[in-house]
């Protein structure tokens, strides 16, 4: 990206921002809410990274309807990864000293399940589960299609409840 398409899609950001507040009423972002600044700074930059998308790729549709989109789709994947993330911090954290046994048969759980798995369902363990990655982007980073991803995690669904 070019200096000068950059200045031009921030400029473009700040003359639009009924956009961006636009695409933050449809994802139920308002005002009263706490992190309302952080959400209008990520889809401000958001904007900016579609704006020159945009201009590199020049879509058949119009420039509006795609950066509302593209913004719609960012702000819904900040939040299912702030959602998350508040969802992994609310867990209490675990008592080594009165849940030793629970933590030693989870580990051993672990390592059983490590050595059924295929290098298939290993991946998608990894990807899915730990680095919260969405089917699509699995299917764009290994190169498979959905059906095979569908496949592995039905895999590995199966062969956790055995374990669990």
């Amino acid at each position: 990206m070019t200096n000068q398409l950059i200045n031009a899609a921030f400029s473009d950001a700040l003359q639009n921002k009924k956009l961006i507040f636009g695409v933050l009423k449809q994802c139920h972002i308002t005002r009263q809410q706490d992190d309302f600044d952080d959400y209008f700074q990520e889809c401000l930059l958001a904007y900016v990274d579609a704006y020159c998308l945009y201009e590199k790729t020049q879509p058949r549709i119009s420039r509006q309807n795609y950066l509302y989109t593209k913004l719609c789709q960012q702000m819904i994947d900040l939040w299912r990864k702030q959602n998350r993330y508040q969802q992994f911090c609310e867990t209490t954290p675990i008592d080594f000293a009165k849940d030793s046994t629970k933590q030693l048969n989870m580990r051993l759980a672990f390592k059983d399940l490590d050595q059924v798995l295929t290098s298939g369902e290993q991946q998608i363990f990894d990807l899915f589960y730990l680095n919260d990655f969405s089917q699509a982007e699995i299917c764009h980073k290994l190169k498979i299609d959905r059906r095979t991803v569908y496949r592995w995690r039905a895999g590995l669904s199966r062969k956790t409840k055995k374990y669990f």
